[in-house]
């Protein structure tokens, strides 16, 4: 219920646009709850469905576990109601930032233009993410509200910048965006348009699977299917990547994905632990699918009749 999401409600209400709406209330902030409240009785009062959530996270990497708790909440609820898609709030000021963020860190091309385009539900289907107002600034959004006398919240916490994303935004992003818009919605563009081209395509994927061609593009594709496992690689992991795929040699990321390389390809999955049968490390050792991956297609047997059947042409 802050600017974007409350602009986004009444846009696809003018546009007729058939919805729901989620919450996920983090319990950091003073008015969370009041935020909430208000938010369930805006869909009441034009017939939507509201659906919240709650959990108070503490330590350490907020932004990471927010963001897991929140898409994992999301998923659910399209899985559970049938719902088509995934229609986010996310505006230019958005983009910039996160291109910054990854810019700082030495990020991958994958990386850096972030904003996936669908997600994997965990009955192996895909999600599409729509976000209408990626190339609408943050001073179109609030002009819209203003002028529409529309009430929405403002997130106190956004000022705190000793979160990343805050710092980006107050010394950086918002003030480049208000004098440069037209101009960065074009660059990216133009970048997304050459990311297709450099990074290719999967050779296979499947249910959280990606098998790519170890070639030159080889750490890009990684990239781009670490981060839809919820990884993101820092400059000195993607080195680390790089050296396995050279070396034909298996990692695991972030305690939970493994990466492993033979000559030919490259197998990424969620890391997973079974007893194997002799017989399935054997079809496994002549297909030349590395050992850290065999678990993950143990336990998924449509997965691993599909990826049999793409690998048997090669050995």
């Amino acid at each position: 219920h802050g600017s974007d999401s409350t602009a986004l409600f009444y846009l696809l209400l003018q546009a007729n646009i058939s919805f729901d709406c989620a919450l996920f209330n983090y319990k950091t902030r003073a008015n969370s709850d009041l935020e909430e409240a208000s938010a369930k009785e805006l869909c009441e009062r034009f017939g939507k469905r509201f659906f919240s959530k709650s959990a108070e996270l503490k330590n350490g990497n907020f932004e990471s576990k927010a963001r897991a708790l929140r898409y994992d909440f999301f998923k659910g609820l399209c899985l559970e109601h049938g719902y088509e898609g995934l229609v986010l709030a996310h505006q230019l000021n958005d983009y910039f930032e996160w291109f910054l963020m990854r810019f700082s860190k030495g990020a991958g091309l994958a990386n850096l233009l972030g904003f996936d385009e669908s997600l994997r539900l965990e009955n192996g289907e895909k999600l599409n993410i729509y976000r209408p107002l990626k190339n609408t600034p943050k001073h179109e959004i609030l002009a819209f509200l203003r002028q529409n006398n529309i009430k929405y919240f403002n997130d106190e916490s956004n000022k705190d910048e000793s979160f990343e994303r805050n710092y980006i935004r107050a010394n950086f992003s918002d003030k480049f965006i208000a004098s440069f818009a037209a101009g960065v919605v074009r660059t990216f563009e133009a970048l997304n348009a050459d990311k297709k081209v450099l990074l290719g395509d999967f050779a296979f994927e499947s249910g959280g699977l990606f098998v790519l061609k170890n070639d030159e593009k080889a750490i890009n594709l990684a990239d781009k299917a670490l981060k839809k496992l919820g990884v993101l690689l820092s400059a000195d992991s993607r080195a680390v990547a790089a050296r396995a795929m050279k070396n034909e040699g298996q990692i695991v990321l972030s305690h939970k994905v493994a990466l492993c390389a033979n000559r030919a390809f490259v197998f990424i999955a969620p890391l997973k632990t079974a007893v194997l049968k002799k017989e399935f490390k054997e079809e496994c050792r002549v297909l030349k699918i590395p050992s850290k991956i065999r678990a993950f297609l143990f336990l998924n047997k449509d997965i691993f009749k599909d990826l049999k059947e793409y690998l048997s042409q090669f050995f």
